[in-house]
């Protein structure tokens, strides 16, 4: 007990330290930084009204993070479970991203492969923002939102071209000492009379990486590739066409249960693979009643686990292969008090299994055809609303050779209003029609399961109010929400695993705060985020056996501090990530260990930006688990009997070096 308070006290102190530094060195130099309102479709607005948090592209190149963990460490309301990038899932207040609208570029990933392995690869570095709704979501952010959505959007050229510049280019190198990985990256990219053109690639490879107590975790190590590649053309009338292609591979020796630390001794190569090209036309600064918007994608995932141990039995070894084709049309409608959206979207989920102890493989197939409208209004001053409607039709063909039909309407709505300069009042609530749930896919590598003819589409009510406020560099925020879903779905197994039933399971409900508070001076900044949250799933928590459904989360606490000396272009910063033990008699009564550890884990780093002539150069360090914490990050499988959990990496030194010409 006593080395813990000495831990926090330290933790507090290495975070603090710096926030009382830069509050110090900026006190006499606050000033309000610009606001910039963009209101060709009220977008800038709304999105803030429709969004509950946003990662920027400055908040990315601020903290560089090199995976999904690293990329939600500022946002305690998304846990990311895993340690190795191949086990990595998110959870949005506990809740499975299989239950979320997870999107990149817009392009639909609903890559539900197996709940053993991580759901999306993705590189952190070539994102521009993320947004994530925590439930009310718009009816023009796609279908199946029922714990809400995470939007994940790519740079493009311009994002990374300097001012003036038409061409230009990017190289960067990175290591990290604890587990020896070396990462490169290129990218060449430029603009010019119309033309936007992007290419980028990266390569990571290493050793599996150690813990804070030195214990190696086996099949972590890092071995990936990944590439971006854009093209567009804009118009002088602002017609703009765009063609985007990305492509993940993360190949390993992994535990034969990626996401568990020690289940028997057993291995299999691991090959995950995403694919993801969509096409994009737009008419930039259209206004009036022409606004048009079309979006067609690709999306493939597979993962693929030979059998080369010679199992005999089905044991975690499948080829799995999910392709989706879809996209949208749709209009906005422009007017005095604000716009209307209306549009149809459709896809169409293909999903196969290879399975090597069957005689047959498995396959599934679903269609969904959905037609929606959306209004985003100010009917008077300092009310904003945002309103819509979605239809959606859904046929499953299931692994069985049933057909299921369901027809289902989800409106919503947002409201905003400013009581005084700065304090906003916001509310929203949400029905949404879930249809039936993409089944996991390997799962049907083992048994020939069936489903129930009575199965039921999944439908969620969501609700959440929140208060803000902005005065010049200061911005809080703090939020209740509540997400309840009806008719989950879930498995019912014979004796012995040898027959397997899909089902209509327990309600799954969500529910708790989220309280934040960041503070910006020209040349420094501080940031708090807290989040609370309760699930249960029926008349208990949820289990972490309970696949693709929720996980228990409790509290959670994110610190950030940085601050730049301009003269010398040396920013030095710090952050915390802060769970607090959890403990529910609900885990002890089900084989887990009772309570789950918390943890405190800080980061600092130093950045260095000089220029020399037309070349930005960064040198950055960081130091990663500075106090060498033993840990496995909140919602990863937790501890029992025969499972040891995943731990995340122990203290490790990260250097990179960055050439921007």
């Amino acid at each position: 007990m006593k080395r813990r308070i000495v831990r926090q006290a330290a933790i507090l102190a290495s975070v603090s330290g710096l926030t009382l530094s830069a509050v110090a060195a900026a006190a006499q130099d606050v000033q309000q930084l610009e606001t910039i309102v963009i209101k060709d479709d009220g977008s800038e607005e709304f999105e803030t009204l429709e969004t509950s948090s946003n990662i920027s592209r400055d908040e990315i190149e601020q903290t560089q993070p090199v995976d999904l963990k690293q990329l939600f460490q500022g946002t305690p309301s998304v846990a990311t479970a895993g340690g190795s990038p191949a086990s990595q899932k998110i959870y949005v207040h506990g809740i499975d991203e299989s239950k979320l609208n997870v999107t990149v570029d817009g392009a639909r990933q609903k890559n539900n492969v197996w709940h053993h392995n991580g759901s999306l690869g993705i590189n952190p570095l070539f994102l521009k923002s993320v947004g994530i709704n925590d439930g009310v979501a718009p009816a023009d952010g796609g279908p199946g939102a029922l714990g809400g959505s995470v939007d994940f959007e790519t740079v493009d050229a311009v994002d990374l071209l300097k001012e003036g510049q038409t061409l230009g280019g990017l190289v960067s190198f990175g290591y990290d000492t604890n587990s020896m990985t070396l990462t490169g990256t290129t990218a060449a990219y430029g603009a010019s009379k119309g033309f936007e053109y992007l290419g980028a690639i990266t390569r990571g490879e290493g050793q599996d990486y150690d813990d804070g107590d030195g214990f190696t975790e086996l099949g972590t190590a890092t071995d990936l590739w990944n590439g971006l590649g854009k093209l567009a053309y804009q118009s002088l009338e602002g017609h703009r066409f765009e063609a985007t292609g990305e492509y993940y591979r993360d190949d390993g020796y992994r535990r034969l249960r990626t996401n568990m630390g020690a289940v028997g001794t057993d291995f299999n190569d691991n090959l995950y693979e995403r694919l993801t090209a969509t096409f994009k036309y737009t008419l930039e600064g259209a206004s009036g009643n022409f606004d048009p918007e079309v979006l067609l994608y690709y999306n493939q995932n597979t993962l693929n686990r030979p059998n080369n141990s010679g199992y005999t039995r089905a044991s975690g070894d499948f080829n799995s292969d999910l392709q989706s084709i879809g996209g949208h049309l749709q209009n906005r409608f422009h007017f005095g008090l604000g716009t209307v959206t209306a549009g149809v979207d459709f896809y169409h989920d293909q999903v196969d299994i290879e399975r090597f102890h069957f005689s047959t493989d498995a396959a599934e197939d679903i269609t969904n055809v959905g037609a929606y409208v959306q209004t985003r209004l100010t009917p008077i001053e300092k009310l904003d609303v945002s309103a819509g409607l979605r239809a959606d039709f859904q046929s499953y063909h299931s692994v069985d050779d049933q057909t299921f039909d369901n027809f289902g309407l989800s409106p919503n709505v947002n409201l905003g209003y400013e009581i005084i300069d700065g304090l906003k009042l916001t509310g929203g609530y949400a029905y949404v029609f879930g249809g039936i749930e993409q089944a996991e896919a390997a799962l049907f590598h083992s048994i020939d399961y069936t489903y129930a003819d009575d199965l039921n589409p999944t439908t969620a009510h969501n609700a959440k109010v929140g208060l803000s406020y902005e005065y010049k560099g200061l911005v809080v925020g703090a939020d209740l929400f509540y997400t309840k879903m009806f008719d989950t779905t879930t498995y019912e197994y014979g004796a012995g695993f040898t027959t397997a039933e899909r089902v209509n399971g327990d309600d799954l409900i969500s529910k708790g705060f989220d309280i934040s508070a960041r503070y910006n001076w020209k040349n420094a900044y501080v940031s708090a985020a807290y989040t609370h949250t309760d699930v249960e799933y029926g008349d208990r928590i949820p289990l972490f056996g309970d696949s693709n459904s929720g996980v228990p989360v409790g509290d959670m606490l994110s610190l950030g501090a940085g601050y730049t000396f301009q003269d010398w272009n040396l920013t030095l910063g710090a952050n915390a990530e802060i769970a607090f033990e959890y403990s529910n008699q609900d885990l002890e009564d089900n084989g887990y260990d009772n309570p789950i550890p918390g943890y405190e884990v800080v980061n600092i780093f130093a950045q260095w930006a000089p220029k020399l002539g037309d070349t930005d150069f960064t040198l950055r360090g960081e130091v990663n688990n500075l106090f060498d914490e033993t840990y496995y990050s909140r919602g990863s499988y937790s501890t029992t009997s025969r499972v040891t959990p995943v731990n995340s990496p122990g203290r490790s030194f990260f250097l990179t070096a960055t050439a921007k010409f």
